[in-house]
C-alpha cells in the first residue's frame, strides 16, 4: 500500500512537472577534452617558449675558435712556417628551437621542457601576494610595491634560472638558494632595470596613445570595451603605438632580461655545470670568489660579454617563439570554431 501510494505520487509529479531535458555528453566532456588537450599547448607557448627557452639563449656563450697544433705523422710538431688550421666553434644550441628542444627532452622526456614550473608558479603566486599587501599601504605605489617583492624574492629566482640551465641534481630547490647577501648584491641593480624596462614598454605606449587621441574606449560606456573599431587615422595611431611598445622591447626589456639571467648564472655554484656553455668568467671580467673577486658578474659585465652573433641569436629566438606563439593560437582557435560548428550541427539534429 504505502509503495503503490509513493509510487503514485511520484508519477503524478513527473507528469505535472517533468523533468528538464539534460544537454547531450559532448557539452559535460568537450569542456574537460579541451582541458586536457589545449592546458600543454598553453604552458609549452607561455611558460617553455617564453620563459625557459630565452634563459638557455641568454646563458649561452658561444664557443672560442682555436688554434689546432699541426703535427708530423710521428706525432712531432711542424715546422713554424707549415700553415695552421683553426677550428671552427659548432653552432649554438639555442639558434634552433629544435636543437634546443632536443637537449631538453634527452634529460627526461618531453616533460622537461616544464622544468622549474611548480617553482616557477611558486615564485608568481609570492610575489603577486606580497605587491598586494604593499600596495595597500597609503605610501606604496602599485608599481613600487612590484619591484620591492620582485627585489625581496630574487633569490627564488636566481634559484629557478640554476634549476633551468643546468642538469637534474639532488638537491632540493631550496637547497640551491645561494647566500641571500651575495644575491642581493648581485642582482637588485638588474632587477631593478628589467623593473624599469617593463613599465617603460606600458607606459610610454599608453603616454603616446593618449598625446595622439587614440582611444577605442568610450569613456560614456567603459564597460562595453571598444567602442568602434580602428579606421583611417586610427589604424596609424595604433601602428605607432605598437611600434614603439616593440622598439621599447627590443632596445631595453631584452637587453635587461638577458644581463639579469647572466647575472644570476654566475652565482651557481663551481661544482654545478651548465646545459649549454656559459664562460663563468666573462671574458676575464668575473675573478673568483676566493682571488678577493666578488664571485658574480656585474650587470656591465653580463651585458659587454654577449657577442653580435650571441645577440642576433637571442633576437631571432623571440622572432620564432612569435612566430610559433601566433601559429599555437591560430590553431586554437581554428578548433574551437570547428567544435562549435560541431555542437551546432548536433543541436540542430
Amino acid at each position: 500500500m504505502f509503495t503503490s501510494a509513493v509510487g503514485s505520487a511520484l508519477a503524478k509529479r513527473l507528469v505535472e512537472n517533468p523533468p528538464e531535458e539534460r544537454p547531450p555528453a559532448i557539452f559535460v566532456f568537450l569542456p574537460i577534452v579541451n582541458l586536457v588537450i589545449f592546458l600543454p599547448v598553453f604552458l609549452i607557448l607561455l611558460y617553455s617558449l617564453e620563459q625557459v627557452y630565452p634563459t638557455l639563449a641568454a646563458v649561452e656563450d658561444p664557443l672560442p675558435a682555436y688554434e689546432a697544433l699541426p703535427l708530423n705523422d710521428d706525432g712531432t710538431p711542424k715546422s713554424d712556417n707549415t700553415p695552421v688550421l683553426t677550428a671552427e666553434p659548432g653552432r649554438p644550441i639555442t639558434a634552433s628551437l629544435r636543437a634546443t628542444n632536443r637537449l631538453l627532452r634527452s634529460l627526461n622526456g618531453w616533460l622537461s621542457n616544464f622544468r622549474g614550473l611548480g617553482y616557477a608558479t611558486l615564485i608568481a603566486i609570492l610575489t603577486i601576494i606580497t605587491t598586494l599587501f604593499l600596495s595597500l599601504l597609503p605610501f606604496v605605489p602599485g608599481p613600487v610595491a612590484d619591484l620591492i617583492a620582485l627585489i625581496a624574492f630574487s633569490p627564488l629566482s636566481t634559484t629557478w634560472t640554476h634549476l633551468v640551465i643546468t642538469r637534474p641534481t639532488s638537491k632540493s630547490f631550496f637547497q640551491r638558494i645561494p647566500p641571500l647577501k651575495k644575491v642581493y648584491l648581485a642582482t637588485w641593480l638588474p632587477t631593478l632595470l628589467v623593473w624599469v624596462a617593463v613599465n617603460a614598454t606600458i607606459f610610454f605606449p599608453f603616454l603616446l596613445a593618449r598625446t595622439i587621441g587614440l582611444d577605442l574606449i568610450d569613456p560614456e560606456n567603459p564597460d562595453q570595451g571598444l567602442s568602434q573599431l580602428p579606421r583611417g587615422s586610427d589604424a596609424g595611431k595604433a601602428t605607432a603605438v605598437l611600434g614603439l611598445s616593440l622598439a621599447l622591447q627590443v632596445l631595453f626589456y631584452i637587453p635587461a632580461h638577458t644581463a639579469l639571467r647572466r647575472v644570476q648564472a654566475s652565482l651557481l655554484p663551481p661544482d654545478e655545470d651548465t646545459l649549454v656553455p656559459f664562460d663563468r668568467s666573462f671574458a676575464g671580467l668575473v675573478e673568483p670568489e676566493v682571488v678577493s673577486g666578488k664571485g658574480f658578474a656585474t650587470f656591465g659585465a653580463a651585458l659587454k660579454t654577449v657577442t653580435r652573433a650571441s645577440w642576433a641569436r637571442i633576437y631571432m629566438l623571440r622572432v620564432k617563439v612569435f612566430a610559433v606563439a601566433i601559429a599555437g593560437y591560430a590553431a586554437i582557435v581554428a578548433a574551437v570554431v570547428v567544435e562549435f560548428l560541431i555542437v551546432l550541427m548536433i543541436r540542430g539534429q
